[in-house]
């Protein structure tokens, strides 16, 4: 009769591999995973320091500050935008733009270290005693008479027309055309009697605004601001020069600039044939 089998010979399973057979393989299957995991993190870690260095995954640069900081009159914008794009193409200078009427202007150039540079009128940037390092002349501006859309202009007499009760200006203590606008008047002998027929406004822009809105009658304006927009007005005539004084427009780089270098590159700039083109080509 055979015996009964002891209670860890019964647990005991009948087919089992021998333990160090199994341990064996357990330990593989462990390291085969750990070796995976730590070559995973490897990778990804050295993927991540690539990329960190690498110049065509870098994030891109902001986008670059203004190099430069121009203060000019409301009247050429267009003419000075037209300027700074094509420094900019060609030396990658940036230009910070501000206009406005010419107070405004010599306000904002006499705040040391807020603007290198200024375009407007001589004798208003001369009288409001800036100090310039260096200047040029660009041109000679205009004055011009403009009526609105739906009307033609063909003599100044217009003016002597009691049918124009509303004849818009820019305000002569602060824009150079305002101030040119009174000396024609004066010139011609139309002042004082013109006078209630005036409309003062703050800029050129001002006077483009009202007349296009049907609000005056005739403005005065610079040839350079209505060359721009003689498509939205009915006329405009260029009165004679010799009725008021010289307006001379120049370009001033300030003493003490905060960029001197950057402001010298563009006044070097508007002295080039490329330059002139562009600013004759604005009535100048």
């Amino acid at each position: 009769m055979r015996s009964r089998p002891s209670e860890s010979e019964s647990a005991r399973p009948l087919f089992s591999k021998p333990v160090s057979h199994t341990l064996k393989h357990r330990n593989t299957m462990l390291f085969e995973a750990f070796s995976l995991k730590q070559a995973s993190v490897l990778l990804l870690f050295l993927w991540c320091v690539f990329t960190s260095f690498s110049p065509a995954a870098a994030a891109d640069p902001p986008a670059s500050e203004p190099q430069l900081v121009l203060a000019s009159g409301a009247g050429y914008k267009k003419m000075v935008n037209a300027l700074v794009q094509q420094f900019t193409r060609s030396t990658g200078i940036t230009v910070d733009r501000i206009y406005g009427n010419m107070g405004r202007v010599t306000t904002l150039a006499g705040q040391t270290g807020k603007v290198d540079m200024v375009i407007g009128d001589q004798t208003y940037l001369h009288g409001a005693g800036l100090p310039f390092a260096q200047e040029l002349i660009l041109g000679h501006g205009k004055l011009v008479l403009a009526c609105p859309k739906g009307h033609t202009i063909t003599s100044p007499d217009v003016l002597d027309d009691a049918g124009m009760q509303r004849i818009a200006l820019p305000d002569a203590s602060k824009a150079i055309y305002g101030i040119a606008a009174r000396e024609y008047l004066t010139a011609t002998g139309r002042l004082p009697a013109i006078k209630p027929r005036l409309i003062e406004v703050a800029t050129v822009p001002q006077v483009f605004s009202y007349l296009t809105a049907g609000e005056v009658d005739l403005g005065f304006m610079n040839l350079t601001h209505a060359l721009n927009v003689a498509d939205k007005l009915g006329g405009y005539l260029v009165l004679n020069a010799s009725k008021h004084k010289p307006i001379l427009i120049m370009a001033g780089l300030l003493d003490g600039a905060p960029a001197p270098q950057a402001a010298l590159s563009f006044l070097t700039f508007l002295a080039t044939p490329q330059a002139k083109t562009i600013i004759q080509k604005h009535g100048l």
